[in-house]
């Protein structure tokens, strides 16, 4: 989709936002209808039988050899790791671990978080109930599915067309921070601890990414923190779930599309050993191999965006494995919704030079996220001022 098509698209949504949704009906996901995605076959029960007629949807044109990009592994090429305790000190260890940050967000985009203070039996709860709701016969996650025009539950994202090539892989979607924007409708009964589970993992990933966005605004030289610490007001989790896949056709296989995350900040929990991240750096498709207890975090497309580019939002991807399943959940984190919240580049950032980027409120951005199919950077040349 061309970026004057994009525009179009905004202005469109400026102007029923204008004229249509007022006072506080704005302040809640579940007010806006932002849209969902189409119905698709569950993954996990495809692979299990899968045929030749059924899988083409899911294959992509043959790579070349050696793949579309060469690929390295985080070893060599040094994916920055953060130690957050070490971050958080009022002593010069802070400051050199701050500089270590600084250079992660603006050299590469992610990095990985240790010692993050979050508890182990809380991520090892999070990861078994994860894991038993996968294991739930079909039957009981398809009670849970996503409605029209909702994103929450279990499904699929960004799903627009009979045509396009979907990602080979089953998501399961809910709003978890502040708890006025849960949907208790998609929450599970089963397994039973789920919903403690979730309640604990979230509020302690909130927590972790307030810290790291209020170091990033005393590297970027913000004085009011609050500018970058309140797009971790909102919280919702992506829950993952790639099944092994058909060992022929690994390489026309993906779990995630290449994109970037068109939020503000994401941490990552990868609850399988199984390797299947990997981040395009530099033309070269980089695993991110699991760190055990670690989170692994990424400035989104909002950060990039109020940062004018400074610190940059990058294309990643998820491949999958013939042999091993792979789940993961990410904690999106953004701003609330409202009339007055905005995402802009910050003025100290832009100085007295050009904004980058273009001023759009919190709603109208989601709007524009979910009209579109998420892919490369495209959200972000949708912001691009000319």
């Amino acid at each position: 989709m061309l970026v004057g098509e994009l525009s179009c698209k905004l202005n469109k949504f400026r102007q029923k936002l204008s004229a249509g949704w007022r006072g506080n009906i704005m302040e809640h996901p579940r007010n806006l209808g932002l849209g969902g995605s189409l119905p698709v076959p569950n993954v996990q029960a495809l692979a299990a039988d899968v045929t030749p007629t059924l899988l083409r949807r899911y294959l992509r044109p043959q790579p070349s050899t050696g793949g579309v990009f060469p690929t390295a592994t985080d070893v060599e090429a040094g994916l920055p790791v953060i130690d957050l305790g070490r971050l958080l000190d009022p002593g010069l260890a802070g400051q050199e671990e701050a500089a270590k940050l600084r250079l992660a967000c603006e050299d590469w985009g992610f990095f990985q978080v240790v010692n993050h203070g979050i508890a182990e039996e809380t991520m090892e709860e999070m990861k078994r109930d994860l894991v038993g709701f996968f294991q739930l016969p079909l039957a009981e996650k398809t009670k849970l599915a996503q409605h029209k025009d909702y994103i929450e539950g279990y499904g699929q994202a960004f799903v627009f067309s009979e045509e396009q090539t979907l990602d080979w892989s089953d998501m399961y979607y809910l709003n978890t921070q502040p708890p006025s924007y849960r949907d208790l409708r998609f929450w599970p009964s089963s397994p039973s601890s789920f919903r403690l589970s979730m309640e604990r993992y979230s509020t302690e990933t909130q927590r972790v990414a307030t810290h790291l966005l209020r170091v990033m605004a005393r590297n970027l030289g913000v004085q009011d923190a609050e500018k970058l610490t309140r797009i971790a007001a909102t919280q919702s989790m992506r829950m993952n779930y790639y099944p092994p896949c058909p060992p022929e056709e690994r390489d026309r296989l993906l779990g995630v599309s290449p994109h970037s995350d068109a939020v503000g900040l994401t941490l990552l929990l990868q609850v399988s050993p199984v390797p299947g991240l990997q981040i395009n750096k530099g033309g070269v498709w980089i695993p991110v191999d699991p760190i055990p207890g670690a989170l692994v975090a990424n400035v989104g497309d909002v950060i990039e965006v109020l940062t004018n580019g400074r610190y940059k939002s990058i294309e990643h991807r998820v491949v999958v494995n013939p042999r091993q399943e792979r789940v993961s959940i990410a904690a999106f984190h953004n701003a609330t919704f409202g009339p007055s919240s905005m995402y802009s580049p910050l003025e100290e950032i832009v100085g007295g030079g050009k904004p980058l980027y273009r001023t759009i409120t919190v709603q109208d951005y989601v709007k524009l996220i979910l009209s579109i199919k998420l892919q490369d950077k495209n959200m972000l040349d949708a912001m691009k001022l000319p």
